[in-house]
């Protein structure tokens, strides 16, 4: 057995050096070398003597993805079996079922059905328990991993054993992927007589660019007096780089300098412009951003303000500004790294100085002036690298308040929803429903019902306080009173939900238009509330302070 632990240590160290031998130029070659030195030597140590068997292939799994993690979230060893699990060789097909997710505990969660695609056709619902595909159970992967598990070839099919809301038995459901089409992640409509608004989801489908213009295109036949356009990139994560050029060659004219990726080989510096002429040039034009707004996204926000093209509004987006791809590193296994970083019009990275490791709803961090680097807009304008694009007119929002902020990380709101779709089979049209005061008290009743802990700093304290009680054996003695006061802080929180009843009302009727109307339905209707949308209004109203913000005149 010994023996061959030591050929497997050998042949890893040859392969180490193997790996090493076309570096020999660099100057870094000595300390290459002996780093892999040192590693096999570890390696083969304790295959040799550590006191348990080990699994060598598992210790170099462990290996690379630490080494890799110290890099940027975006760099991944894939293993040949994670390869065959993901069918990573069919991501650039396209098929999938429509769904967005979420994690609740060890489950993994249906948190969005797309309209009209296989999930929606299958009946599968929001709040549906995603337990098994293709018989491999999804209980301890990500998100992330079970997305890739949906993902196929069009026409190919998915098998899935999900526990739908509310009940405690499993249903088998055979659905039959789709191609996700551009029409699935956009949404337009006028606003008023003048103003149009475009939202983009994604730039995962090709023919999004297209769409998009399709969509303006709509506007203006079925509208004399449009005007105005409101181009939505919140929560849009990006995709296709290719798209964000055409997306910008919409407002850009032919031959401008979109994006710039440079790696480290200087003969590998890719430049993207745009090849056609601008279908809407002059058009008065507001882009909004928040902190999901990322990559491919980030792209044709970040252009429209270094071409001064037009006025980006809402938060500061996610700051990624890297470029992957995926290559095989033998033995059926790849290494997805990052290649190249790219630069818009300007010369600035959008990428965040700080790596991230998942993605969250952080985004890019204010960070200090003396890691930045200043670049110019064409009219002249300051702008800068190194913490995503920062708009010209930034939405400070108001904060959720504590009690609606731990009800929404608890996902109460989430969940009332889909308890009030499973006992109301209709509701009133998007632009007309609201939250009544009897459906508020019954969300009252529902998470007073359902016990939901929102793990206030308080709570939190009588829970360390009955832990200390019991091991100090005198937790008899004081759970009344400890049972009392959690009563009493219960209480109180009752009365902050109630407190906070609009805020919390607003929140409960997008999330429940949600189920019946799907996300176009939820945007329409928060249109109207929206704080990104009425700042747009105001400066298409006030044309002098539009055009001074992007010639750089206002203050």
């Amino acid at each position: 057995m010994k023996k061959v632990k030591y050929i497997l240590c050998g042949v890893v160290l040859v392969g180490l050096f193997a790996f090493a031998g076309p570096l020999k130029e660099t100057s870094n070659f000595f300390t290459i070398t002996k780093n892999m030195e040192l590693f096999a030597n570890v390696y083969k140590e304790l295959n040799d003597s550590y006191v348990d068997q080990v699994e060598p292939a598992g210790l170099m799994r462990t290996a690379l993805t630490a080494m890799l993690k110290k890099l940027d979230p975006y760099t991944n060893y894939i293993t040949e079996a994670q390869i065959e699990d993901a069918r990573l060789k069919k991501f650039a097909s396209g098929g999938d079922i429509g769904v967005k997710l979420i994690k609740k505990g060890e489950d993994i969660v249906i948190s969005e059905i797309l309209e009209g695609l296989p999930a929606d056709k299958g009946g599968l619902k929001t709040g549906d328990i995603i337990k098994m595909i293709d018989g491999k159970e999804t209980k301890e992967r990500t998100v992330k991993d079970v997305e890739l598990f949906l993902q196929g070839q069009p026409d190919t099919e998915v098998e899935l054993e999900v526990i739908p809301f509310g009940q405690t038995s499993v249903e088998g459901k055979n659905l039959t992927r789709e191609a996700i089409k551009p029409k699935d992640v956009t949404f337009s409509k006028m606003l008023n007589d003048t103003v149009g608004y475009v939202k983009l989801s994604t730039f995962l489908a090709r023919g999004c660019g297209q769409f998009v213009k399709d969509e303006i295109d709509k506007l203006k036949k079925e509208n004399e007096n449009f005007k105005y356009l409101i181009f939505d990139l919140r929560a849009n994560p990006g995709g296709l780089l290719s798209e964000s050029i055409l997306v910008s060659n919409i407002f850009l004219p032919k031959d401008e300098l979109v994006v710039v990726t440079k790696g480290r080989d200087p003969e590998q510096v890719q430049e993207l412009k745009t090849q056609m002429d601008a279908a809407y040039p002059d058009i008065p034009l507001v882009v909004l951003t928040n902190n999901k707004s990322a990559s491919a996204s980030e792209i044709v926000s970040g252009t429209m303000q270094d071409f001064d093209r037009g006025v980006v509004i809402g938060k500061r987006t996610y700051g990624k500004g890297l470029v992957q791809q995926t290559k095989d590193i033998g033995f059926n296994s790849k290494v997805k790294l990052t290649i190249a970083k790219y630069y818009i019009n300007s010369g600035r990275c959008v990428q965040a100085v700080d790596y991230y490791g998942d993605y969250t709803d952080a985004g890019a961090k204010q960070i200090p002036d003396s890691l930045k680097n200043e670049f110019r807009t064409k009219n002249g304008r300051l702008v800068y690298d190194n913490s995503g694009v920062e708009p010209d007119i930034l939405i400070d929002k108001d904060q959720y308040s504590p009690i609606t902020d731990a009800l929404l990380k608890k996902h109460a709101v989430f969940d009332y929803a889909n308890h009030y779709a499973s006992k109301h089979d209709s509701i009133a049209a998007p632009l007309e429903f609201e939250i009544s005061d009897a459906d508020f008290e019954d969300f009252v009743k529902y998470i007073n019902g359902q016990k939901i802990e929102t793990e206030f700093e308080t709570e939190k304290l009588i829970k360390d306080l009955e832990k200390s009680a019991e091991e100090e054996q005198y937790f008899d003695a004081v759970k009344n009173e400890l049972q009392q006061l959690q009563a009493k802080i219960n209480e109180f929180k009752t009365a902050d939900i109630r407190q906070h009843k609009k805020e919390l009302k607003g929140l409960l009727k997008y999330e429940i238009l949600n189920r019946y109307y799907y996300d176009k339905g939820r945007l329409e209707a928060s249109l109207n509330d929206d704080l990104d949308v009425q700042e747009a209004f105001k400066l298409f109203g006030d044309m002098d302070r539009y055009n001074k913000i992007l010639s750089g005149e206002a203050n």
